[in-house]
């Protein structure tokens, strides 16, 4: 806005200063006094002095936007990339704190409840029962540690797999749970 405002200003100081400059001429030809004509010799230069700062002032709110503009763009950047790296960083991922209460559930969707949003759960055993057959659990430990208190009891285990991406190459990573 005040960038606009400015250089709406200037250009209408350099409409002022055409027309000085157009009456300094006619002055010049019909010989008006030489008092007359200082005066609007120091319009003249006063007018061009107020466009000269006018331009100036706006080249600096222009850079100053842009500056501006380009550490907002930086910053946001700098959040996304460690917001997508928190999500699938094994040491975050492992060591964050769950609280899960199931009262019934399979080990796939007690392991879903325990992992983060956008986790992946594989349970691969041959034996459809374990699939099936359900838990009570509950527990306020750290992820790895939750997982394991619910594996090992049951003789299973698992695998974290951070690095996998989809088709759209976004982070998609997998915890695949196996029997021992």
């Amino acid at each position: 806005m005040k960038q606009n405002t400015l250089i709406a200003a200037a250009s209408a100081l350099t409409v002022a200063l055409s027309s000085l400059t157009v009456t300094a001429v006619q002055a010049a030809d019909t010989a008006i006094n030489a008092q007359e004509l200082e005066s609007l010799k120091v319009q003249l230069i006063e007018a061009k002095s107020a466009v000269e700062n006018a331009q100036q002032v706006a080249e600096e709110i222009v850079q100053t936007a842009q500056a501006n503009a380009d550490r907002i763009l930086e910053q946001a950047s700098a959040t996304a990339n460690q917001s997508k790296e928190d999500k699938v960083s094994p040491l975050v991922v492992k060591n964050a704190a769950v609280a899960v209460e199931i009262a019934a559930g399979t080990i796939e969707e007690i392991a879903t409840a325990i992992m983060p949003e956008g986790w992946r759960i594989l349970v691969d055993v041959k034996d459809p029962k374990i699939k099936e057959r359900r838990f009570q659990y509950v527990t306020t430990k750290a992820r790895e540690q939750a997982l394991s208190d619910l594996l090992n009891s049951i003789g299973m285990s698992h695998q974290y797999f951070f690095e996998l991406v989809n088709a759209d190459g976004e982070a998609s990573p997998l915890l695949v749970i196996s029997k021992r």
